[in-house]
């Protein structure tokens, strides 16, 4: 049921009072907020952080490496997975500075049911569950579960999270880096709702107070 439409735009009109912005837009990024009227979904980024722009997303995607042999078929496998809604990174600006340095990151994505029903077989939410963690687990090095967390609701939508981690490799890096990973994963008015929220102690890039403010901050319609 989520939150209702009044509500939601309750929560909408109170956000982005004072801000100019053209209300027949489907997408809105005023402060720190991401609107997406069409997909019925609301979220604050991190305070400071920034959103990448869409036009970026493909150099992203050129620059990381792909594990056990996919990165020669990189292109293929992003073109299965479509591109996120949106990235929202700690540093989101190409500074020198920053160069090797992993940037703490939240993507969200979003799938409409018969796109993904043209691509696996499976019966319900929970195979579709195993069968992307096993497409995971080919495509990332040494990525592995560390936590399942019982199912819970937001906005009367069932979520299911769980941490993880892999080796992130990428052109900048001399050598790969370990990486957590937190999951949230939802069905809910025909998608399937990805977050992914990455960060890494490995080199002190930890997010962990940023992260739990973004779930906390989810809304659907």
């Amino acid at each position: 049921m989520g939150i209702g439409r009044r509500e939601f735009l309750r929560l909408t009109s109170l956000a982005i009072t004072g801000l100019t912005f053209d209300p027949l837009q489907a997408v809105l990024t005023p402060s720190n907020l991401y609107i997406n009227k069409k997909l019925g979904i609301m979220f604050r980024k991190p305070n400071s952080w920034g959103f990448v722009n869409i036009k970026d997303f493909g150099k992203l995607k050129d620059e990381q490496i792909l594990g056990n042999g996919w990165n020669e078929m990189k292109e293929e496998v992003w073109e299965d997975l479509g591109d996120p809604i949106c990235i929202i990174t700690k540093y989101p600006n190409d500074d020198p500075e920053f160069k090797g340095v992993f940037s703490p990151t939240i993507s969200v994505q979003i799938t409409p049911k018969e796109d993904l029903n043209e691509l696996w077989i499976y019966n319900n939410f929970d195979d579709l569950l195993k069968l992307s963690e096993i497409a995971v687990t080919e495509t990332l090095r040494d990525f592995k579960v560390i936590k399942r967390y019982d199912p819970y609701f937001i906005c009367d939508s069932k979520f299911y999270e769980f941490d993880t981690e892999y080796l992130f490799e990428h052109v900048d890096l001399k050598k790969p880096i370990k990486v957590e990973l937190k999951v949230l994963k939802t069905e809910y008015n025909g998608f399937y709702y990805d977050f992914n929220l990455h960060q890494s102690s490995n080199q002190n890039q930890q997010a962990e107070s940023e992260f739990r403010q973004f779930i906390k901050s989810i809304k659907l319609i």
